[in-house]
């Protein structure tokens, strides 16, 4: 290969190798659409994010052995039963259990007499991925164009009314 097209060869190489690590350090932020995803909730139903189109979902990331979590999740519940009879919003949880967490999920989603769907198992985790999830709890709110509308940590001051504002926008959108 001339010393012309060699470089040029490399040219193009550090090109495709700067655009593939552009695309994977994005994050999913708020405009984006949110990535679909399929996951089993803990009773064995199939539950797919895109099926959910034209409602507002708020999705949460958690797990019972977070202390954060366990100080967020009642605060969940109450937005649940906020929405219950509301059909165009959902509240769902992707639960992140390690292998020896897992036999707690249930006895927690009872104490706290949890009525939204809790997803769980290895497809959480993938949900978890896709979403780029680095630190739990994680909370986005997906419109219902399919896009993420808001996303948050946990800070305990005031949550539940900045998630009910952003859920009321997001309703009021077209």
């Amino acid at each position: 290969m001339s010393r012309p097209a060699h470089r040029a060869a490399a040219t193009v190489m550090a090109a495709a190798v700067l655009v593939a690590g552009a695309a994977l350090a994005q994050k999913v932020r708020v405009g984006a659409f949110a990535p679909d995803f399929s996951a089993k909730d803990v009773n064995g139903r199939m539950f797919k994010l895109s099926s959910y189109r034209g409602k507002v979902v708020f999705l949460n990331f958690f797990a019972t052995w977070c202390p954060p979590c366990r100080e967020e999740f009642p605060e969940l519940v109450k937005l649940h039963e906020k929405y219950r009879k509301n059909s165009n919003v959902l509240v769902v949880s992707v639960a992140l259990e390690r292998p020896e967490t897992s036999r707690n999920l249930k006895p927690f989603l009872e104490k706290h007499k949890a009525r939204h769907i809790v997803l769980a198992g290895p497809e959480a985790e993938s949900a978890a991925q896709k979403f780029e999830v680095e630190y739990i709890p994680t909370n986005f709110l997906i419109g219902k164009d399919g896009k993420v509308a808001g996303n948050w940590g946990f800070t305990g001051q005031d949550d539940l009314k900045k998630w009910d504002a952003a859920i009321q926008k997001a309703l009021e959108k077209k």
